[in-house]
This record gives C-alpha cells, structure tokens and sequence, in this order.
C-alpha cells in the first residue's frame, strides 16, 4: 500500500522567513484536498526560491490526532505527526481537510480542547467541507460567518445554531476563521492563504502553475475581506454600490448613500447586507483597501497620499488596517509585489527575440 508523508518542520528550525502550515486529516480523508493545498504551497515556495535564492517560504507537516498512518479516501495511505502541544508548535496557519472521519473527529474532546488551546497562537484555521463541523465542534465559528457543503449546511445548523450560515458563499473568512464549502476547494482556500502573504502576483503564477486560474476566473469564491463582492441585482442596491466606489474618497455618511437611493437608513443598511453579505461600512472598508492594494502595486506614491485618495485619514490608518486584515504593512505589501513582478518580467523579456519589442512590452504588462 503506498504511503504518502511530507517533512515536518523540526522547531530548531524555525525562522521569521518560513510560514508553516499543518494540515489535519482523520480516517477517510479527500486526498485530493491535502494533495491540492501541499501543491499551491510547494510551488509557491519554489517560486519563492528562484527569486530570493536560498530562502524557503513554506514548511508543511501532516497531523492526526495520535500521529502515524492514517487511510485516505482513495485507499492512499498518509504518514501523520501528532498534534504537538498546544503551547509548543511553530504553526502560522492550520488547515482541517474534507473527509467522513470528521463526523467522529468531532466528538473527540481532546482534538477539540487543542482546537481551543492553539487557536490563540496561529493566525489562521481554515477548514473544507466537512472540517467545517470540527471547527464548529470546538466553538471557533460561534457567533461568526461559515459555510459548508449546501447538502449540510441544515445540519450544521441544527447542531451549532450560533453560527451564522452563509448559504451562497464558496469561501468566507471572519476574524481569521476561514470555511470552505465543497471538497476540491483545498487549493483555492490555500491560493487565498497565498495571496494574502505574497500579493496577487505570487498567486496568479502558483494558480496558472497549477492551471486551476481558469477555474477560479469563472467562479470566483466569496471571500472575505479581500475580495469586494458583486453588488446584488437590486437596482437601488447597485446604484448605491457604485456610489459609494464614485465617492470613496470622501467622508461618507451611510444616510447620505441611502437618501441617495431614497430608502431609510434601517431599510437601506438591511436591503444592502442581504443583498451583498455585507454592511454599507464593509463593503466600504474594503472598497478603499482594495483601492489602495492597486495604488500600491501600480504606483510610487507615498502611502500618506495613497490612504487620502482612497478616503483614509492617514498612512498609519491603512498601515493598520493593513496589519489586521493581512498581517502585512502597506510597505512590505508593495517590496513583495515590485520584487516578484520585476524579476518575472525580466524573465519575459530574455527569453523574447530582440526584435519583438511590441510582443514584449504587452507580455511584461500581463504579468
């Protein structure tokens, strides 16, 4: 039977470069979510090598509760380390993958007490599918957004109705707690991972690597809070969606942008979260961050003059809101997307017949 086992990042070797991630299967785990997300972080890593030589940006390590073979789905058989104490890991971020065993998982007081212990000391849980009941099990979604499988989501709420279901939602993110909804989404919620630590760029050349970049074009997740959601098709709902993107960098006042479409504030504030999943002040909030990602990758401008454009009062404002939602300062976010867009693009333009000018200034403009 074959065995399939990645190398678990020693604690001696632990540095501020490497992000470990630790991915959590039980009996009957989807092979093709630990496989997927194992995937979008090697090549992130190795892409991450060919720019900074020498340096290593991720370290993966394959957990179970008891440690040692656990049986896949697929009858692959998966070499697992225990889960470490809870006060003694070196995990960035910790996904539990899809499988059936997650249905006695959660019911397993000690996995669920660690669940609890640890989550102050990682910066992100994530779970896919059926994970989704482990991280409900142990209270981490109570009183917060997730989603899962639509054939479970009545079940999950039946047995943990704290939380709040986002039907709709392929991938939803609240406070750090991050669910996925189907199996197969493994490696769209780690390319998220990816893109909150490295920019866009990073992940958009992991993803074509991968060629799941068309899949995540066509159906894009509901992601939170990068992503600004489509405004709903309620006509008024639009009209203020683009208003608040035409006055972004004004002082807004919610009642402003309500008289604008002639609701009342109550119904207006009601209207707009059914009909985006957000409220006027989020779907604001990340409108403006999502502006000044833009500014920062497009442009030179100083981040005082980039937050003022975007309706920030100050630097410091975006710097930490910056810090909260990407664990990033707007100006490492802006090295990490000059350093791997400038080397990728003099790569493009070695490898083009001198004469192609045209040919490669379009190619260095796409990357």
């Amino acid at each position: 039977m074959e065995v399939m086992s990645f190398k678990t990042l020693a604690l001696n070797d632990c540095s501020r470069s490497i992000k470990h991630i630790g991915i959590i299967v039980f009996e009957g785990v989807i092979l093709t979510d630990v496989i997927g997300i194992a995937d979008v972080f090697g090549v992130g890593d190795k892409l991450l090598s060919s720019i900074y030589v020498g340096e290593t940006g991720y370290a993966i390590s394959l957990l179970s509760l008891q440690g040692g073979i656990v049986k896949s789905s697929a009858s692959v058989q998966i070499m697992t380390s225990p889960l470490p104490a809870h006060d003694n890991h070196s995990f960035d971020s910790l996904l539990i993958v899809s499988g059936t065993g997650n249905f006695d998982a959660y019911r397993d007081p000690a996995l669920l007490s660690w669940l609890q212990k640890v989550k102050g000391n990682v910066r992100r849980i994530g779970a896919i599918c059926t994970g989704v009941f482990v991280m409900a099990a142990a209270g981490l979604l109570n009183n917060r957004r997730a989603t899962t499988h639509w054939a479970l989501q009545d079940k999950l709420m039946q047995e943990f109705p704290q939380i709040k279901i986002e039907r709709e939602a392929t991938i939803t993110e609240d406070d750090g707690i991050f669910t996925a909804s189907d199996i197969g989404m493994a490696a769209d919620l780690a390319l998220h991972f990816l893109e909150a630590d490295l920019g866009p760029s990073v992940a958009k050349r992991v993803a074509e690597s991968l060629l799941i970049c068309q899949r995540r074009r066509d159906n894009p997740p509901t992601v939170r809070p990068m992503k600004v959601p489509e405004a709903s098709k309620n006509n008024k709902i639009q009209q203020a969606s683009r208003w608040f993107a035409e006055h972004m960098a004004e002082p807004i006042n919610i009642l402003d942008a309500a008289n604008f479409v002639s609701m009342s504030e109550r119904n207006f504030q009601r209207q707009f979260k059914r009909g985006t999943g957000w409220t006027p002040h989020e779907f604001l909030l990340h409108l403006r961050l999502e502006a000044v990602r833009r500014q920062l990758a497009e442009t030179d401008l100083p981040v005082d003059k980039i937050a003022r454009r975007c309706g920030f009062l100050s630097g410091e404002h975006v710097a930490k809101l910056f810090r909260k939602h990407m664990s990033i300062s707007p100006c490492e976010y802006r090295k990490n997307e000059r350093s791997v867009q400038k080397p990728l693009s003099l790569t493009a333009s070695q490898q083009e017949p001198p004469h192609q000018h045209q040919h490669q200034h379009q190619q260095q403009q796409l990357l």
